[in-house]
């Protein structure tokens, strides 16, 4: 027997729409991302789920919210799955980024890892917070089934540490706004089921394409 983690990444928010660094600052969902959420939960109703979990930022909540509706569970919030804090760079487009922090931003694309946020904190911790929380539904729920809502940074971080895959490489993965990622967790060994599944999604659900905007 196994534990599945279903990972998934929050709706679509108006500074994901329009790229600016989001992080830690608590912005809603849009409405196309209310539509995203609602599309997750049709996608994940008969699944057994045994507890759903999420970023207690409003954001994730509210995605966990709605999917975890149709299964009549509570969702159980841990700040630990909160997106990397991107501290004075939240609000920022990309636009702004290359004007006030070029330095920062070279380091950000080439040696991401342990680039630490002005005002914030870098991949790597991030990294460490979100895996001990992940640790511990897995703990709490042997041999069932949980989701977790949380946000891009974060979920690939997630990603990364299960598959023993670099931090520096984590754009070698995508998770698209109220994308579903898969989990299996038995003994030692931890299996990625699927990534950035979005069957569930139709074109007027998505954003244009684009790669590893944070969320």
């Amino acid at each position: 027997m196994a534990t599945r983690i279903i990972l998934i990444r929050h709706g679509e928010t108006i500074w994901n729409r329009e790229r600016r660094c989001q992080g830690s600052s608590d912005i809603p969902l849009s409405d196309i991302g209310q539509t995203q959420a609602e599309a997750l939960a049709v996608a994940l109703k008969n699944l057994p789920l045994a507890a759903v979990y999420s970023s207690d930022l409003v954001r994730a909540r509210k995605t966990a919210e709605i999917v975890a509706a149709p299964h009549r569970l509570q969702v159980a919030q841990d700040a630990r799955l909160r997106e990397l804090n991107q501290g004075e760079l939240e609000g920022d487009s990309l636009k702004d980024l290359l004007a006030g922090h070029p330095d920062l931003l070279k380091l950000w694309m080439n040696a991401p890892a342990d680039v630490a946020m002005p005002g914030g904190e870098s991949m790597r911790s991030l990294q460490a917070r979100a895996v001990r929380a992940i640790d511990d539904i897995v703990r709490q729920h042997p041999d069932q089934t949980a989701a977790v809502v949380a946000h891009n940074l974060c979920n690939l971080a997630i990603v990364c540490h299960y598959l023993s895959l670099d931090l520096n490489r984590f754009r070698a993965l995508r998770m698209d706004n109220a994308s579903i990622a898969e989990l299996e967790f038995s003994g030692r060994q931890t299996v990625l089921l699927r990534i950035n599944d979005t069957h569930h999604l139709n074109d007027t659900h998505r954003l244009p394409n684009r790669r590893h905007s944070s969320s």
